[in-house]
């Protein structure tokens, strides 16, 4: 008898199974191809989530998202104590708008992989159009935000999805510990510019109006503008060459701060306490000997300005620096000559320390 009733529901199960099959649509290999190009999956992931969702390619895209999604949070949770030093800067930047955005993961290889590195350019486009959609500049003011890890994932990156629940799914598919882990968004008025700038650089990137996301190990962001009366402004592309330029002398020369244009320079001083003191064989008469201190005081007085010690400059300025491009050049002397003055500059390095302002 149990053996009746053995080959009874063996046979059941495969009689539901043949139905099951034969009720079920055939995969249309045309939606098969574009659920593939759309989503970048693996065909046999693609065919499965079709034939669950009946060929209709919006509800199979659907799914696979959410099954993706769900393993990314599972992945990211049992790898979010591993440490992130690599990663990459990445900007995107228009004459008054800019973001910069600091995405590291654990290894230099997947800092280059082409995954990794598209999920970069896509939330960075997504902070610029989120931040480029807040409250807008006065025509003199420079907005400027710095925002957190957390502050950065929950800015919505398309309908319901945040950019957090994105790095998660990339967390999934690379395998690797991701963090979103800083960002800045620059905003200015029409007499202020913006250009950014990241190293290395790619064979295109954005100076001024280009909405194309550079990523490289480090970046910078410059706010300047033109002295230049009203009516005598500079072209807009030796605008944009100059900011550039600039923005790569704050990459390589990492200043600390703009400093001010209108302060003297550095007043040059003696690498001596006093002017030496030339001894000679033959006895000083007297009446040499008593004319000898006024004329030792003018010899001090012409010294004192005579040679300058650079480590009496204060380096970290960003004007009182040799230009990167023309070390003839201090930045002071380029901005002059040139007509501009900046405003503000941000430089981001790839897995720096940075500083944190203790609570109060």
């Amino acid at each position: 008898m149990s053996l009746l009733l053995t080959r009874y529901f063996h046979t059941s199960r495969l009689w539901n199974a043949a139905a099951t099959a034969a009720s079920a649509k055939p995969v249309e290999k045309s939606a098969l191809a574009k659920l593939r190009r759309v989503t970048g999956y693996s065909f046999s992931k693609c065919k499965e989530a079709l034939e669950k969702n009946g060929n209709d390619v919006k509800e199979a895209e659907s799914w696979l998202r959410s099954q993706a999604q769900t393993h990314g949070w599972e992945k990211a949770t049992k790898l979010q104590g591993r440490a992130t030093a690599q990663g990459l800067v990445s900007i995107l930047s228009s004459q008054h708008n800019a973001v910069m955005m600091e995405v590291n993961c654990e290894t230099d290889f997947v800092a280059r992989n082409k995954k990794f590195q598209s999920l970069v350019q896509k939330i960075t486009s997504g902070c610029y159009t989120y931040s480029k959609g807040q409250a807008g500049a006065v025509d003199t003011i420079l907005s400027k935000v710095s925002m957190s890890t957390d502050e950065v994932g929950s800015i919505p990156l398309d309908g319901s999805r945040s950019m957090k629940d994105e790095v998660a799914v990339n967390i999934g598919e690379l395998g690797e510990n991701i963090k979103l882990r800083r960002a800045v968004a620059l905003g200015s008025g029409t007499s202020i510019l913006l250009a950014g700038y990241t190293h290395p650089a790619a064979a295109e990137g954005s100076v001024l109006g280009k909405d194309v996301v550079q990523v490289g190990k480090f970046g910078a962001i410059v706010a300047y503008k033109s002295t230049e009366p009203s009516g005598k402004g500079i072209s807009s592309g030796r605008m944009a060459e100059i900011g550039r330029q600039l923005c790569q002398h704050i990459v390589g020369m990492n200043p600390k701060e703009v400093g001010s244009l209108d302060a003297p320079p550095p007043k040059a001083v003696t690498l001596y306490a006093t002017p030496p003191v030339v001894k000679t064989e033959t006895d000083t008469p007297a009446s040499a000997s008593q004319e000898a201190p006024s004329e030792e005081k003018n010899n001090e007085e012409e010294f004192e300005y005579v040679a300058k010690s650079k480590s009496d400059v204060d380096e970290t300025i960003l004007v009182n620096q040799e230009f990167l491009l023309d070390p003839d050049l201090t930045v002071r002397d380029f901005l002059v000559q040139n007509s501009i003055e900046v405003v503000d500059f941000v430089r981001f390095e790839c897995g720096e320390e940075v500083e944190t302002t203790p609570a109060a």
